[in-house]
This record gives structure tokens, C-alpha cells and sequence, in this order.
């Protein structure tokens, strides 16, 4: 690894961006463990939909205790001193909860979509265990990316100043251009489309549920006959 220094910065900057960190990683493990421990002590919480939900706090539980202590730590002394070993988990484990988690939020979208648009065939698609299979299958691709492109010389993990941690790194252009080209395709593309196109179909199903709420009130104001029939 090479410039593992961070930039000078004041004493107010270390107090301020340290006291920031600290306070996010308690918040966010606190409040992880807490969705954890509520489904744990609550079988009826174990629901082939908050399963993906159940996914996203274990996957920010992930991030926060192992590399949000490592970046509290780096932006008190100033530098990276852990070690190449430590800078590989924590650039594997930066880059892993970084994808998986606009991917789980793209299955969240799809089982809401799922359970209310499509509820005949919900149990079909989104059982408990092909629930199971969905999202592992997502996690194990984007883990098996990850290490297997760090198995070949495809990326690396260095340590990035600028953000204080150790991320992902490329050594052909060439090769993070096709790397960003994908993750763009399948983490912002795919997971903002189908979300997009989820929340639409629910949107136009609250509308049409709307509609058949609002209606009588509609015939009651508007209409002089119906009125009178509503008030005998």
C-alpha cells in the first residue's frame, strides 16, 4: 500500500468527524441489533417479507463492526497503521455491504410489488425458502465477484485517503471501466427500475382502492338524488 497518511487537518476537524463517526456506529449497531433481536424473540416477525428486511440489518451490522471502527480509528491517528491483512477484510467487506444492499432493497421492491399487486401469485414466487434462494443467490454472486476478482488481479483493495478507509481499486483503467459499467447496470439500473416499476404498480393499486373509497362521497356531494337517498 502507498500514501496511507491522511490530509492535515485541524483539531476541531479530528474532534468533530470522530465524535461523528463514533455516534453513527453506536446508533446503527444499537438499532441493527434491536431489528435482529426483534424478530429473534417474535416468531411471527419471520416473514418471507421481513426476511429482506431482516437482510439489510445484517448487512449494516456488517459494515459497522468491522469498517466504521477501522475509519473512527484512522481519523484519530491520522493514518492507516493495521496492516495490508486488515485493509484487504475491510476493503472486501466496504465493497460487499456497498452492493448488497441497493440489490436486497431491489428484492424488498419486488416482494412488495408481489404481495399486493400480484397476491395470487405471491406464495408461488416468494415462498419461504425460494425467498431464501433469491437472496442468497444475490449475496453469493456479488461475493463471488468480489473474490474472485481479488483471487485474479482483476481489483484490489487499497487504502483511499480521501475517504479514510480501504476500498476497491483497479489496476488497468480497463478494467474498472467494465467493473463500474456492471455495477452500474446491475446496482443502480436494474434495482432503481424495478423499484421504480414496483411502486408504480402499487401506486396505481392504492389509487384504484382510493377510488372505490371516495366514490359514494363523490355521489353524495355531487349528485342531488343520491343525497337525498343518504339522508333518509
Amino acid at each position: 500500500m502507498s500514501n496511507l497518511e491522511l490530509p492535515f487537518r485541524s483539531l476541531a476537524a479530528v474532534i468533530t468527524g470522530t465524535s461523528a463517526l463514533l455516534i453513527m456506529n453506536i446508533v446503527s449497531i444499537i438499532g441493527n441489533i434491536l431489528v435482529c433481536l426483534a424478530v429473534y424473540r417474535n416468531p411471527n416477525l419471520r416473514s418471507t417479507t421481513n426476511l429482506y428486511i431482516i437482510a439489510l440489518a445484517v448487512s449494516d451490522l456488517i459494515c459497522v463492526t468491522v469498517e466504521m471502527p477501522l475509519a473512527s480509528a484512522v481519523f484519530i491517528i491520522g493514518k492507516w497503521d493495521f496492516g495490508d491483512a486488515l485493509c484487504q477484510i475491510q476493503g472486501f467487506v466496504d465493497a460487499f455491504a456497498s452492493y448488497v444492499t441497493p440489490a436486497t432493497m431491489a428484492l424488498t421492491a419486488f416482494n412488495r410489488y408481489m404481495r399486493i399487486v400480484k397476491t395470487n401469485h405471491y406464495n408461488r414466487v416468494f415462498s419461504s425458502l425460494r425467498s431464501k434462494i433469491w437472496l442468497s443467490c444475490v449475496w453469493l454472486f456479488l461475493f463471488l465477484y468480489l473474490l474472485v476478482g481479488r483471487l485474479t488481479g482483476w481489483n484490489k483493495f487499497q487504502f483511499i485517503p480521501g475517504y479514510a478507509v480501504c476500498s476497491i481499486a483497479f489496476v488497468k483503467n480497463e478494467n474498472r471501466i467494465i467493473h463500474y459499467f456492471l455495477m452500474f447496470g446491475i446496482l443502480f439500473v436494474l434495482p432503481l427500475s424495478v423499484g421504480c416499476f414496483s411502486y408504480c404498480k402499487l401506486f396505481v393499486t392504492i389509487l384504484l382502492f382510493m377510488s372505490a373509497t371516495i366514490n359514494p362521497v363523490i355521489y353524495a356531494t355531487t349528485n342531488l338524488h343520491f343525497r337525498k337517498e343518504f339522508v333518509k
